[in-house]
């Protein structure tokens, strides 16, 4: 009987865990289908829909100029031949502010021989112009009101930067990927200028 009793709770305990398992398994199986028939309609509904956005990734070329809208009102237009460097960033962010900065020091060598440099935000036009009068901005800003440039290039983290040499996307890096890249950025972009290694 002493036996029974020290062993009672223990197999209560087993039993309850058991069941709860069996329950949890369940809940695990109904969970599981529903996610497959989610996954076959997306298939389906990815198969009958054309994609709506045109991403550009290195190694491609753009079929059209792209044009960029400046916040003074002056806008750019980038063709087959021409060369840019732009880099993206957010106002609301020091730190961004900070690096983005420190990026175009470290590139302007290749601006004074002729390279265009822009940087690009999605924030507010009133902030960007507070950002050219209060901190002096050095650079011209190209204001991506809709987000588009951020979308066709897949910007997701700044600051990130992009190099277009003669109509071609030759490299991109974000905010991960801009300090070990560096060096190729440097060796990419006096390539495509035609300029002697160790230019920058």
């Amino acid at each position: 009987m002493k036996n029974l009793k020290v062993l009672l709770p223990g197999f209560i305990l087993f039993s309850l865990s058991l069941l709860w398992g069996y329950h949890n398994r369940i809940q695990f199986n109904q969970c599981y289908q529903f996610n497959q028939e989610l996954l076959q309609e997306l298939k389906s509904v990815s198969r009958t829909e054309k994609p709506e956005e045109h991403f550009l990734d290195e190694g491609d070329s753009f079929d059209h100029p792209l044009t960029l809208s400046l916040i003074d009102d002056r806008t750019v237009s980038l063709g087959a031949q021409d060369s840019c460097l732009l880099i993206f960033f957010e106002t609301a962010c020091p730190a961004c502010l900070q690096a983005a900065l420190e990026l175009y020091l470290d590139f302007l060598p290749y601006e004074e021989q002729g390279l265009s440099i822009i940087s690009v935000s999605r924030d507010l036009r009133e902030n960007l112009l507070s950002l050219t009068s209060e901190l002096n901005w050095p650079m011209a800003i190209a204001h991506d009101s809709t987000g588009q440039l951020h979308r066709l290039f897949r910007i997701s983290s700044t600051p990130s930067i992009v190099f277009i040499g003669q109509g071609v996307i030759k490299l991109k890096a974000n905010a991960m990927s801009i300090d070990r890249r560096l060096s190729e950025f440097h060796q990419v972009i006096a390539e495509v200028r035609h300029l002697p290694p160790g230019t920058s």
